[in-house]
């Protein structure tokens, strides 16, 4: 349920008349900052385990600056959090990212960044943590709402290289890499 209610708000947003866009023109400089949450999915494998699948809420927060007004610099964090049988799984990843908009007055974006990946997998009795590599793409739009704020939904892909995943030092599985997509909505600051 909660999926195609994100999926509502989130088509509803971009459907906005174009009108408001007009009154509100977008315009990028100095420090930014959005935040925002979602749902999306997460999955994993290595080398001779089956590939798990799970969907999830989702947060992130990023932050930069603007150089241009087609272009956002700045750092991206997103995270998980999965409670599947008896085992808490939280993932994420941080990466610099860049941000292009095609339009220096529209609110369409497509980023790219790398990064780092982290996945912990908590039993009660172990846990089991793999750190790595990772590369994001996605896009999204700004819609401006006021002056200097944007209501921002935006489509997230990403993969971490491939790792082992240890417990206290041992390792448990090789070639462990963790990966997923999120479909999020948030408030940037410009």
């Amino acid at each position: 349920m909660r999926p195609c209610l994100l999926v509502a708000v989130l088509a509803g947003m971009t459907l906005l008349p174009t009108n408001l866009a007009a009154q509100r023109p977008q315009t990028r400089e100095g420090f930014w900052i959005s935040f925002g949450v979602g749902w999306g999915n997460l999955s994993w494998e290595c080398d001779g385990c089956p590939s798990q699948d799970h969907g999830g809420p989702t947060g992130f927060l990023r932050l930069g600056g603007a150089p241009s007004q087609k272009v956002l610099l700045g750092a991206e964090f997103n995270g998980w959090s999965l409670d599947i049988g008896p085992a808490n799984i939280t993932a994420g990843y941080s990466a610099f990212t860049v941000y292009w908009y095609p339009s220096a007055t529209g609110g369409l974006f497509i980023k790219g960044g790398l990064g780092g990946g982290v996945y912990s997998r908590d039993n009660g009795t172990s846990e089991a943590t793999s750190t790595s590599g990772a590369i994001l793409l996605g896009a999204g739009y700004d819609i401006r709402v006021g002056r200097k704020i944007s209501l921002s939904p935006m489509l997230t892909l990403w993969s971490s290289s491939k790792a082992d995943l240890k417990d206290n030092g041992a390792t448990l599985d090789t070639g462990f890499r963790h990966s997923g997509g999120t479909l999020q909505v948030g408030i940037t600051f410009h």
